[in-house]
């Protein structure tokens, strides 16, 4: 056959997750061939979603930390944005972790082009064919844009769109209360923008804990963003040199006027176009479908990462990449453990992190736990540095192993490393109490909850087994 090339291991996308396959594969002796769309090669995480995002945060957290020093008797003067110099940094350095990683990228057979599926076994991609043993589809997620009347009409921002604009809008409605939607509203806040925040669920970060989705509203609020929550939208317009977004309340009809729209509705699957069905795929708008063994209804398959719809999580697909590459050619498959790799932070301020289960998911299992809350007020280390939103608590089963830990406050995105560790070995609450943590920290704060549920749980099962 013309321009056939053959391989042990084909992966479908070159982010972070098709990466990890494709050198995990490698490792293992296989010959292997990446298949990439015609856009910028390194991935989302890279080019437009954890990194990027990480940097405009970052400046603007010195903005605020400007505003808020005199609190600490620090009288800053001749403070001023420069959002194209923010942009800048901003490029310079995602360039250089992309260029990095596309080296990494090209040393593998690389095909670009309109990828699509032919056969069980075979994908073409710019006239070429690429027969391969076993593939993996790691093709990621696009940004969701809804389907609301006027919309589109009126016009709207991303957050691709955020993370290259030089010149920051006055006044900005943001349609979604995810991570994506909280982090950047509170970055144009941050730089000067009226900022608010339409959600349709009643808190914010609806996928976590309600009193989550409270704390970060209260501190949101403090910022100067507004945040409505429980709101059906029913249509989008212009008005004059300004956009109107207007939605349902409790039954009550609303609207906001801004002078930009910043769609942040999460996103989705990227399963369209690819022939999935001539190789027997099976999906659906919910992402690719796939045993506990990351292998889909095509037994040559594998899928893993955003494409998945399963924690859309940068160090997920990278597990899964790797899992699912050594799965593909292994006689004793391991599957993948969501609840251990699930882990999550979001980077606002303050921080929001979580490992292992949640209240929610607690009670939807029908697990027994016992719960401990510290608050960051009365933290030292967080009372003499000025950092005393949120708190910390902590899950336990009735034997007192943990079962979960969620912060919010300074820091939650490294402090959360600890609850990782404690998980991942299995730990029960009185291990915590026996490991040391220096003084004053903002790590000493997993010590309180610990010794609270420790004391708890034995004063429980001193009462059960006393006469």
């Amino acid at each position: 056959m013309k321009n056939l090339h053959e391989f042990d291991f084909c992966v479908l996308g070159a982010g972070s997750g098709g990466f990890a396959a494709a050198t995990t594969a490698r490792s293992l002796g296989k010959t292997v061939a990446v298949v990439d769309g015609l856009g910028p090669l390194a991935g989302l995480c890279i080019l437009r979603g954890c990194m990027p995002s990480k940097t405009l945060l970052r400046s603007a957290e010195i903005a605020h930390l400007m505003k808020v020093a005199p609190v600490l008797g620090v009288h800053p003067s001749g403070v001023r944005y420069d959002v194209a110099q923010i942009i800048e940094r901003k490029n310079r350095i995602i360039d250089g972790f992309a260029n990095f990683r596309v080296d990494g990228i090209k040393e593998f057979p690389l095909f670009l082009g309109a990828p699509r599926f032919v056969k069980a076994d075979e994908l073409e991609v710019d006239g070429q064919t690429v027969r391969a043993k076993r593939f993996l589809v790691a093709t990621g997620s696009v940004i969701n844009v809804p389907a609301v009347a006027g919309l589109n009409e009126t016009g709207f921002m991303t957050s691709d769109d955020v993370l290259d604009l030089t010149t920051l809008p006055k006044s900005v409605v943001v349609l979604g209360g995810g991570s994506v939607a909280v982090e950047l509203g509170q970055y144009l806040a941050r730089m000067g923008t009226h900022t608010t925040i339409v959600q349709r669920s009643t808190t914010l970060l609806s996928s976590e804990d309600p009193d989550v989705g409270e704390r970060l509203r209260m501190a949101l609020e403090k910022d100067g963003i507004e945040v409505l929550t429980g709101t059906t939208l029913t249509y989008v317009e212009k008005v004059g040199a300004k956009k109107r977004v207007s939605f349902q309340v409790a039954g009550s009809d609303v609207s906001v006027e801004a002078h930009e729209v910043l769609v942040a509705l999460g996103r989705r699957p990227n399963v369209e176009g690819f022939g999935f069905e001539a190789a027997g795929i099976a999906f659906d708008h919910h992402g690719v479908k796939t045993d506990r063994f990351l292998r889909t209804s095509n037994p040559q398959v594998y899928a893993a990462g955003d494409v998945t719809g399963a924690f859309e999580l940068v160090h997920v697909a990278v597990y899964g990449g790797q899992l699912a590459a050594r799965n593909a050619f292994s006689e004793s498959p391991q599957p993948i453990d969501y609840d251990r790799i699930g882990a999550r932070a979001v980077f606002t301020d303050p921080a929001v992190a979580v490992a292992g289960l949640t209240e929610r998911e607690c009670q939807q299992r029908h697990i027994a736990y016992e719960k401990a809350v510290y608050p960051f007020a009365e933290l030292g280390k967080a009372i003499a540095t000025e950092l005393t939103e949120g708190f910390l608590k902590m899950l336990a089963d009735l034997d007192g192993r943990i079962l979960g830990v969620t912060i919010v406050g300074a820091e939650a995105s490294d402090l959360i490393h600890e609850a990782i560790a404690l998980l991942y070995f299995g730990a029960k609450c009185h291990d915590v109490m026996e490991m040391p943590h220096l003084h004053p920290t903002l790590a000493e704060i997993i010590t309180y909850p610990a010794e609270e549920l420790s004391e708890r749980i034995e004063h429980q099962r001193h009462a059960v087994v006393t006469p």
